[in-house]
Formats: C-alpha cells, structure tokens, sequence
C-alpha cells in the first residue's frame, strides 16, 4: 500500500513538472510573437496599423479650373502653376486662348476672356471640364488666377463630405435676396453638383443665366445651383467647433487692420458670416486668399511650405549641447580685418555724416 501511494505522489509531480515546462514554454511563444506586433502608438520610428490604413486612404481627387486670360498668362497663371497648382489632382486654366505649356484651353472667342467675360468663362470652362474629365474627378474647385489656395485644407473640409451628393462649398453671400458663394474666394462644386449643372441648368434660360457679357459670375451660379437643388455649404461652418471663414474674398493683409477700414462695406453687407478684423479674422485651417499679386503668392508659399520654427524641445536639446569653445569660435568665424578703422581720423572712405 505504501509503495503504490508513493507511486502515485511520483506520477503527480512528473506530471506537475511537464505541465509546468508546456506552459512556460506557450508563454515564451507568446512573449516573442507579441514583441514582433507593431505598437498601437505611432512614435518617431513606428506607425500603428490604424495610421497606416487611414494613410492608405486616396484623397479625394480635386480637379482645378483656374480663370485667365491672355495677358496674365506668364505672370499670374504662371505662378498659380508653380505654387498652389502643384497640388491639384489636376489644374486646367480656361482663357479665351490656348497655351499648351501651361495647359491653357480655350473656352471663349479669341479677344473675350476679360472681366466682361467672367460668366461665360466660368460656364464654358465647367463645360469643357465636364466633358473631358467629369467622370475622373470628386470635386471641382472653381478659382481665379489672383487666388492662393491651400490645398491641404481643401482636401481635409471635403473629406467630410461624399462627392455624389449635391454640394456647393465655399464663402456664403447673399444679394437681391439670393445666395451664392464668393466667386473671387473660389468655390468648389460636387461631381453630383456638376452633374446637374450640366445636365440641368446648363441649357436652361429658365432656370439658368445664358451666356452674356458683364454677367455677374458667382450671382449666377448660386441661381443655377439653388434650382437644381445643390445644397450650400458655407464653409464657416464646415468644420465643428470652428467657425470662422476658410475662403476669404479679400487678401489677407485687408483683414490685419484693427480699424476695419481696409473691409469695404459691400462685403460686410453681403457676407453671411461676421466679418472680423485682426489676428481672430479667419481660421486657422483657411483654404483661400483672394487679390493675391504674384509676389503675394510666393510669399504665402514660402511661409506656410518653407518656413520652419524651431520647437522648444529642440531649442532645448542645442543649449544641452556643448557650446563653441573660443578656439572653435576663431576658427568658424574669425575677427573682421578692422585695420582701416583702428584710427577713425585716418579712414580713407567714410559718410558724410560720420
């Protein structure tokens, strides 16, 4: 009986001894298996999964139809395609003229294409892009070429929105008791929304302002889009807990007086949103700036894609950093030669004041 009980207690702990061995080998499985899972939060080096599927997403593909005319080819077109334009799925200038290198088209009669020519520009350039690349594009941004666009702005407002659903997205105004959406500010159209432009309101006199010289371009379009049931998104309100105005009819430097004087009044009268002045005059996140010179565009260029700014973390880590010894400091940047200035009396060349 004592040989069978201390069998027993034997077979007991072998097996205690193997389970053990089992587990401890399935945990060091596991502990390996989880060290080789990319982290759920991205650092300097790693990205989570989610990041790397939200990155995977294409953007929405935004075609550009940008208003010229002859004589601004080479200065403003021009700098609209070697800034803003570089951004576009697509950028197609309409003028009354074509000029292939800059993808120009044609879509008035030679000798239009002016400000008299800004309803029938608009309406044949639509018509042009319509029938080439409609079917390619999600939305249809509609600007001039003293427009600066920030495209990446753009990109993320539309991105909550479906491009099939009727959509006319820009700066909110209202005149003889119809709205529209600032045509200097640019406005952007829904595929859906061209769709019934085109279909619908295009060929319409009824519906639709025809082709006539000093039509007034963004009047008319609000009339074609409310009557073929478009729905107008003003883009104050088109991004939650920010409500200030991302498409601005004015250059920038208008809103920075404090003494409101360089907004002019029809713009207050006819403005849906507050128009402010100042630091707080428009969002953070704003898509355009109208009456951009080419100068003005480059300079928005250089300071929102060029300019850097040092962050406090990394002012930190450089005065961490070792400073310049003063042999260092003679080797790097050595005294200037001040051999014509030891004796101020005797300088050979000095102003007149001095």
């Amino acid at each position: 009986m004592t040989a069978k009980i201390k069998l027993r207690s034997q077979l007991h702990l072998l097996t205690g001894f193997m389970a053990g061995f089992v587990l401890a080998f399935v945990l060091l499985l596991f502990v390996y298996d989880v060290n080789r899972v990319t982290p759920c939060w991205s650092s300097s080096s790693t990205m989570s999964t989610a990041t790397a599927r939200i990155q995977n997403i294409p953007p929405d593909r935004i075609l550009c139809m940008v208003l010229t005319c002859p004589e601004n080819v080479e200065n403003l077109a021009r700098t609209v395609h070697d800034t803003w334009g570089q951004r576009c799925s697509r950028l197609i200038f309409a003028s009354s003229e074509d000029y292939e290198p800059l993808g120009v088209v044609q879509v008035v009669e030679p000798g239009g294409g002016g400000y008299e020519d800004l309803w029938n520009k608009t309406r044949e350039g639509f018509h042009h892009v319509w029938e080439h690349f409609g079917r390619d594009y999600d939305w249809f941004l509609k600007a001039d070429d003293d427009t600066y666009m920030i495209m990446e702005n753009l990109q993320h407002l539309l991105s909550g929105f479906d491009p099939d659903t009727p959509v006319y997205f820009g700066y909110k105004m209202s005149r003889y008791n119809v709205s529209y959406m600032s045509g200097g500010a640019s406005y952007v159209l829904s595929r859906e929304a061209l769709n019934r432009f085109m279909t619908q309101a295009y060929e319409s006199e009824v519906i639709c302002p025809q082709p006539k010289k000093m039509g007034i371009e963004d009047f008319y379009m609000g009339i074609c889009m409310q009557n073929v049931g478009v729905h107008f998104v003003d883009s104050s309100q088109s991004l939650d807990g920010d409500t200030k105005p991302k498409f601005m009819p004015l250059d920038l430097e208008n809103y920075m007086s404090e003494a409101n004087t360089t907004i002019p009044q029809w713009l207050r009268q006819m403005s849906f949103s507050r128009v402010e002045t100042g630091l707080t005059c428009c969002s953070n996140f704003s898509v355009a700036f109208h009456y951009a010179s080419r100068e003005r565009m480059f300079l928005y260029e250089f300071l929102i894609y060029h300019l850097k700014i040092f962050s406090p973390n990394q002012i930190f880590e450089r005065n961490e950093r070792s400073q310049l010894t003063l042999s260092e400091l003679i080797r790097r940047y050595p005294l200037e030669d001040n051999s014509n200035i030891k004796d101020l009396l005797q300088m050979s060349e000095k102003p007149d004041n001095f």
